[in-house]
């Protein structure tokens, strides 16, 4: 590698041969033209929302058939639920009492 002579790079300039740059620019061009990414993601987003509506409609409508299952309360909270319903007001310390407070059981 101890030559002084230039290295001709001339080969490898791709203007070289005119009418194969022509159509390798006009190919690029062409290809510049094309849908861009947003363009294909907004394509592939479509089916996709599609399958999300169904699977959601098939959701919603197996819950809307299917009786509801609602468990009653027990211990603490069916006491508040009951006050509240009968728009009670019990005294503080049955309150600590019922929520294991200071004056209740440990």
């Amino acid at each position: 590698m101890n030559d002084d002579e230039r290295i001709d790079f001339g080969p490898l300039d791709p203007s070289r041969d005119r009418e194969r740059w022509r159509r390798l620019v006009a190919s690029v061009a062409h290809r510049a033209g094309e849908p861009g990414l947003a363009r294909q993601l907004v394509d592939w987003g479509r089916p996709a929302l599609l399958v999300a509506a169904a699977l959601a409609l098939l959701v919603w409508t197996a819950a809307l058939l299917r009786p509801p299952a609602v468990a009653a309360p027990s211990g603490a909270a069916a006491l508040l639920s009951e006050w509240a319903q009968r728009d009670e007001v019990p005294a503080t310390t049955k309150i600590l009492e019922v929520l294991g407070g200071e004056d209740g059981p440990r």
